[in-house]
């Protein structure tokens, strides 16, 4: 992969973009930041993804904004990150075929994994 890996968070808040921009650097991954659903999508169209990182505050109950990003952006891989964690919400969220589903609490170690095993999966398409 020539070009840096960009990679979207989606957040209403930019915690995650600051949690993840000293590994992003390191990395040499670009990190691109949307507050809200319209922000995203026209991110999606106007630049290449390589991930996407949804924080889960972004979604209805029904999760049909993932399908929406999955109709345009087939294989993108969609990390998500909630802060709380039922199994009914999990469940639907694995239905819509994210890559990595990460609860906040856990800490960043496995957010960061996942994020490079994404970019990964990514430069293989």
């Amino acid at each position: 992969m020539g070009a840096k890996p960009n990679i979207l968070i989606a957040e209403p808040e930019k915690t995650l973009a600051a949690d993840l921009a000293a590994f992003a650097d390191e990395r040499g991954f670009n990190l691109i930041g949307a507050r809200t659903r319209n922000e995203t999508l026209l991110t999606l169209q106007e630049r290449r993804i390589d991930v996407l990182v949804l924080d889960a505050e972004l979604l209805d109950q029904d999760c049909a904004f993932i399908s929406i990003v999955k109709g345009m952006e087939e294989d993108l891989p969609i990390i998500l990150c909630a802060e709380t964690n039922t199994p009914e919400f999990e469940s639907k969220v694995r239905r819509q075929r994210i890559f990595f589903y990460h609860i906040k609490s856990f800490g960043p170690v496995d957010l960061k994994t996942a994020i490079s095993n994404a970019i990964e999966k990514s430069s293989q398409h």
